[in-house]
């Protein structure tokens, strides 16, 4: 055994203390998930315009709260007849005419369609001739007039309409839905990309602390070998083993800058930037995550498939309505008003009982009764495809959930051998050194150890990585998205 000088023990301990201090401050500045999402947030392209679409979308079917809301109307023209005249004993050169009218309009649910309007016509007869002495060429005519429409056969009590704001509103939320699904997998995504860089950090470390290891087995049967204490063989083995660590080393730095490239890709950064240190994994909280007895509610993409559905329905009904014959009940009532002054012509229009009402009917049928049954059937065909589909989203959801609770459950079950693993080898490593020190073992012995130690600490961290992106997927189950926004 090989003994320290005084001097040396004092340095030897001044190092462990100030690697130990490393380590915490490096851990306290240590960049966490939340604050790496936060970042995705802020930085990823991606998740900004899935963000604003969803955003748009949702104000987007506010449209459909217009189709029922009253519309104010208004119109104003100005022109001039000089058309003439002929065989009238009235004669003019020409006629100048100005109209305005202002209104209300609303459809109702049940269909009916009301028109409240209230028109000011003026005109003025220029080069007039056969005119009663004292006439005015000036008049002004002054329309109130309510307007009704009733459809009672193709679109009756209203079904076109409702079925024209539903399209309005299940197709904007279907596009909020959308993006929301895609906003979700992108954080899911992000948090695998931790996950990811943060175990390839970790088994860095390990690879490194392995090739320490090695490096010194190496230095110490070199020792003895050139004191003719040991044999050559070993110091052989103890050179191939820190070849064979370099290698692995090699590899897991090239893991770590693939991991580093996925990292920096959501935040929008240069591939090749250096990424921060990460927090290390809490294997004993890791193993004490709790998977969720029951799903924590549907994912947004299911969403968007059932607002399809009600799409497609809407549609259908659409197209069935529009395709159907059309027969509609309307009337007019409008009270008129004619006298050279406009406030005269105001007054005129509610005194006077000149008033004109009408009331009929409308009918109007396609021909091609053929294209028209086609256009129904293929409609009403459309809407069950939706339906399908959307139940078929259902049942792979619930697939999906199945295999992702499973897969954590085995994995957290990994977890726990790789753990008993790692203890059981680090016993049976450090037992082995203690032997090879007393002659009483190999080093080909400790060396073989060693590698399977630090394989079952590359083990544990894989697995805890596996944990902890099926557990960022549970996300996608969740009722708002993340962060709760």
């Amino acid at each position: 055994m090989i003994k320290l000088k005084k001097s040396e023990r004092r340095q030897y301990i001044s190092l462990i203390f100030l690697f130990i201090a490393v380590l915490i401050a490096d851990n306290s500045n240590a960049m966490s998930l939340d604050e790496y999402l936060n970042q995705v947030r802020s930085s990823s392209l991606q998740y900004q315009s899935q963000e604003e679409q969803a955003r748009g979308a949702t104000l987007k079917s506010r449209e459909a709260d217009l189709y029922f809301t009253p519309q104010l109307f208004a119109d104003a023209r100005w022109g001039e007849d000089g058309k003439i005249n002929i065989g009238s004993t009235f004669q003019y050169d020409r006629i100048l005419m100005q109209n305005y009218s202002l209104g209300v309009s609303q459809e109702f649910r049940f269909g009916l369609q009301a028109k409240l309007s209230y028109a000011m016509d003026r005109m003025q007869i220029e080069g007039a001739s056969g005119l009663p002495s004292g006439t005015s060429n000036t008049f002004w005519m002054a329309t109130p007039k309510l307007e009704i429409s009733l459809p009672l056969w193709g679109g009756a009590w209203g079904q076109t309409s409702e079925a024209n704001e539903t399209l309005a509103r299940e197709q904007n939320l279907a596009a909020q839905y959308g993006s929301e699904a895609q906003i979700r997998t992108v954080v899911v995504q992000a948090e695998g990309a931790y996950w990811r860089l943060a175990s390839a950090q970790e088994v860095v470390e390990v690879q490194k602390r392995a090739a320490q290891q090695a490096q010194s087995i190496l230095d110490y049967v070199s020792r003895k070998a050139r004191m003719n204490l040991g044999e050559n063989a070993d110091v052989l083995q103890a050179r191939a083993l820190v070849e064979a660590t370099k290698f692995q080393l090699q590899n897991a730095q090239n893991s770590l800058r693939s991991a580093q490239r996925n990292f920096n890709s959501y935040l929008n950064k240069e591939a090749n930037a250096v990424a921060p240190q990460l927090t290390a994994m809490s294997f004993e909280q890791i193993s004490k995550l709790e998977i969720p007895a029951q799903r924590p509610g549907d994912r947004a993409d299911i969403k968007a498939a059932e607002s399809q559905a009600r799409v497609a329905e809407a549609s259908a009904q659409v197209t069935v309505e529009r395709n159907k014959p059309k027969l509609d009940l309307y009337g007019s009532h409008a009270m008129n008003g004619f006298q050279p002054g406009f406030d005269e012509s105001l007054n005129d229009a509610y005194t006077n009982g000149r008033d004109t009402t009408f009331v009929g009917v409308r009918f109007n049928m396609p021909l091609n009764l053929n294209a028209m049954g086609d256009a129904k059937t293929g409609a009403l065909k459309a809407q069950r495809a939706a339906q399908l589909n959307f139940e078929h989203q259902r049942y792979m959801q619930e697939l999906d959930w199945e295999n992702l609770t499973q897969q954590l459950s085995e994995a957290k079950e990994s977890l726990r051998l790789t753990e008993n693993i790692v203890k059981a080898q680090k016993a049976k490593l450090d037992n082995e050194r203690k032997r090879l020190r007393q002659g009483r073992t190999t080093t080909y012995q400790v060396l073989m150890f060693e590698q399977e130690f630090s394989q079952s600490e590359v083990n544990r961290v894989q697995v805890a990585a596996q944990i902890q992106a099926l557990n960022s997927q549970i996300k996608l189950y969740q009722m708002q998205n993340e962060g709760g926004k």
